[in-house]
């Protein structure tokens, strides 16, 4: 009958030994011979797979147990063999195998159910993705097998290796998570290797949520196999044994599930984490788990508690999901030693907030969010956190205390509760933060909410250059304290985080809003005496407190006026000697500020080094005789000191920033002094510019512009209009232009002006005055430009 069997049944019969032992093994030649044979087509790969189920029942039904181990292994080099002809006998395959499975003569054999896991795991690690989605069939066989494996290894066997066995081949099974179908068998695998873990390490079995000692000792058997130096806890990726590799099945399938970076895997493991958490909540062994997954993802195990802390659907969330609970190891892995890359804190504190207000009611609820937020700052993500967090509460303060002073329909018993909460958890916040990371504007905004806190909120508050209303904020606030001690506190911090900043702008702030004695007042000049080191200011300041009286301007510009014994004396002077509220924060930075006074006593105001600053000069009014000095006399004076009068003092960011208007211009044309001679003959005395080169520069583009605009200029009455290009004098030549031309014209017998002419009189009278030489490289000017009457008018008559 051998000669009428089909070559493939006889070359699988081939690889059979005789005999009915139970630890046979499949011949090595013909078992060669056979995976030859099917690896040469791929129908006779499909009759052997076909013959192996025939052949497989037939020996279970007389009990071969030795076949059967037989067939188990050729199954096993065939998948490993055929790996790219899987899905041509996988179906088969999965079929014979859950026929062992659910045998009783069978599945209480070890050995049979190693082999079984053994040609399991081979299916799995060469297993494509691609059968999942097309082939229902062999989902049922995939599910059948493992639902079967898991009851016959956990409740018949008892063995727990082959149970974690089974768990590691399913992490190894490709797009396994991705497959709605049979991705619950990820979550399964998890659990059953967590709960083998715990039974292995009892110290991650008890109930541990102390917020105290948040990581303490882990078991003997575990920070043995530690390196000698040991730079942080015990984690899922650092137990080896001493060939590198764990010896624990429980740890190599906990580091199969979660030393990913398949994110389906990896998010359906750390679901299960947490569910198998909750039920005996130890930090501890979350701590150890999040230790093994890889860095970049560790933040999911935040996001996913406080998803599973936010859900509101009962059918998604836990019976046993206790907000206390999950709130304290989120707290816990915030506070561990864990290195965690990527968390989103102002989305992870936006949900805390809605939370803890939606369960405003609930004070256990409400305290442990605080704590929680508070933990959420432990570790420093991005250089702005702290300041956007108290930012975030600033906002939603805001939104509730105009509610709560609103009109309407409003429950203001409800937003009071919660103001009162948000305010608890700014307080926390400032409480325990370490470093400094908030503005001094913020600082101002949050000082009246947070007054019980102050002095801690001050602390945090960063050393660098803040606007003047901040400071006017800060010192206006200090004020309204009622505590002498915390005056005295802040102050002395003030200045010392501040130093001539706090002087120049406490100056600038007290001698303007201080009218009647005050607390604060003393403590302000006390403190500035003490940073400028003046004994007699600060025995004055003593002698005025002891006396409620304050001190006069001319009693602090004894302070201001030695700038040996007072480096800030130019710009102190400058505020004493000015209206405070024109000071600006940038007049106060600048240490080139010049103050200038003359017997004379006429108070102007000058340009100098980007700073405003208070002078006077002599104001021709005295006679004939200071008016009978010539125009040409002036103009010829090298060195002129040329000044802008204005009723304002302007800071030179002013200057610069803002472009002024023509009204703006021709008020400074028409400040000029005007006298007239005996044969009234008007002589204008010409206001001038002193400034840095960027003004004059500005002045040179609209010096003709202004003599155009200005108006009743001329004795008779007459007034200057632009004239057009085809006159004499041309609008819009530069200075040395207009020189060459009318050089030209008094050169030329026929180049003088008509008779009647405005300016031909004075180009007469002019005719014989010789010019400079004029050059034509460009030089930045080194003088200010005199702001003539008249356009093309170079020389005044003498």
């Amino acid at each position: 009958m051998g000669i009428f069997t089909p070559k493939h049944q006889r070359l699988v019969n081939q690889c059979y030994p005789t005999g009915r032992t139970t630890d046979k093994k499949p011949k090595s030649s013909e078992t060669s011979y056979l995976l030859y044979y099917v690896n040469s087509r791929r129908s006779k790969l499909e009759k052997v797979s076909s013959y192996l189920i025939k052949k497989s029942n037939n020996d279970m039904n007389h009990r071969r147990v030795g076949n059967i181990a037989v067939t188990l292994e050729l199954m096993n080099k065939i998948v490993k063999n055929c790996k790219e002809n899987l899905n041509v006998f996988i179906r088969d395959f999965f079929q014979i195998m859950n026929n062992i499975l659910t045998n009783a003569n069978f599945n209480n054999d070890v050995g049979i159910v190693e082999l079984l896991e053994m040609t399991f795991n081979s299916i799995c690690t060469n297993l494509d993705g691609a059968l999942f989605s097309g082939d229902p069939e062999f989902i049922r066989g995939y599910s059948a097998f493992v639902d079967s494996f898991f009851v016959v290894a956990n409740e018949k066997l008892h063995n727990d290796d082959l149970l974690l066995k089974c768990c590691l081949d399913i992490s190894l099974t490709d797009s396994l998570a991705s497959n709605p179908k049979i991705k619950n068998y990820v979550s399964k695998s998890v659990t059953f290797s967590l709960s083998k873990f715990q039974e292995r390490n009892p110290i991650f079995k008890r109930i541990s949520l102390d917020r105290t000692n948040l990581y303490q000792a882990s078991s003997p058997n575990l920070t043995k196999r530690l390196s000698k130096v040991q730079t942080r806890p015990a984690g899922l990726d650092t137990l080896n044994n001493e060939e590198g590799q764990p010896s624990d099945l429980s740890l190599i399938a906990l580091r199969s599930f979660f030393s990913t970076t398949e994110g389906d895997k990896l998010g359906l493991s750390i679901n299960a984490l947490i569910e198998f958490i909750l039920v005996t909540p130890n930090k501890e062994l979350l701590e150890f788990i999040c230790n093994g997954i890889p860095v970049q993802y560790r933040y999911f195990v935040i996001l996913f508690l406080v998803r599973q802390l936010t859900q509101t659907t009962t059918t998604t969330k836990p019976s046993n999901s206790d907000p206390i609970v999950l709130l304290k190891l989120i707290s816990a892995i915030l506070t561990s030693d864990i290195s965690i890359v990527g968390l989103s804190v102002l989305d992870i504190m936006r949900k805390l907030l809605a939370f803890q207000l939606e369960h405003y009611k609930e004070n256990k609820t409400v305290e442990e969010c605080c704590l929680t937020i508070r933990d959420l700052n432990n570790k420093t993500y991005y250089k702005e956190q702290m300041s956007d967090m108290l930012y975030e509460i600033l906002v939603k303060l805001k939104h509730y205390k105009h509610l709560s002073g609103g009109e309407g329909k409003v429950d203001t018993t409800k937003d009071s509760i919660k103001i009162t909460i948000l305010t608890n958890d700014a307080t926390e916040l400032v409480t325990f933060a370490g470093q400094e990371a908030i503005s001094l504007e913020l600082f101002a905004e949050l000082a009246p909410i947070l007054n019980k806190c102050i002095v801690p909120l001050f602390n945090i508050v960063e050393r660098q250059l803040s606007t003047g209303a901040a400071f006017t904020k800060v010192f206006q606030l200090l004020r309204q304290i009622k505590s002498k001690d915390i005056q005295q506190s802040m102050m002395e911090k003030i200045f010392t985080k501040f130093g001539k900043f706090a002087l120049l702008s406490g100056l600038n702030f007290f001698l303007e809003n201080i009218t009647k004695p005050e607390d604060v007042y003393y403590l302000y000049h006390k403190q500035a005496a003490d940073f400028l080191q003046i004994d007699d200011y600060k025995n004055q300041t003593e002698y005025k407190l002891q006396s409620q009286s304050l001190f006069s301007k001319d009693d602090l510009l004894n302070y201001y006026s030695d700038l040996g014994s007072n480096k800030f004396s130019k710009m102190g002077s400058q505020i004493l000697m000015s209206r405070p509220t024109h000071v600006s924060t940038s007049d106060l930075v600048s240490d080139n500020a010049t103050h200038s006074m003359t017997p004379d006593g006429f108070s102007i105001k000058s340009v100098s080094n980007g700073l405003l600053s208070e002078g006077a000069i002599p104001m021709n009014k005295r006679g004939t005789d200071n008016a009978s000095k010539s125009k040409a006399q002036i103009l010829n004076t090298k060195g002129s000191i040329y000044r802008l009068a204005s009723d304002d003092m302007r800071s030179w960011r002013t200057a610069r920033s803002k472009t002024p208007k023509i009204s703006d211009l021709k008020k400074v044309v028409n400040t000029k002094a005007k006298t007239t001679d005996s044969q009234n003959k008007e002589t204008t005395k010409t206001a001038s510019l002193r400034g840095s080169q960027s003004v004059k520069s500005k002045v040179t583009n609209i010096t003709f512009l202004l003599s155009e605009l200005k108006t009743n200029d001329y004795a008779d009455g007459e007034t200057n209009k632009i004239q057009d290009p085809d006159e004499d004098n041309i609008v819009g030549l530069d200075k040395i232009d207009i020189a060459r031309s009318q050089t030209t014209k008094l050169n030329s017998h026929n180049a003088l002006p008509r008779l009647g002419s405005r300016n031909s009189t004075l180009l007469k009278s002019q005719a014989n005055v010789v010019l400079p030489d004029i050059d034509d490289a460009f030089v930045d000017a080194a003088e200010g430009i005199n702001v003539s009457n008249s356009r093309g008018k170079l020389f005044s008559s003498s």
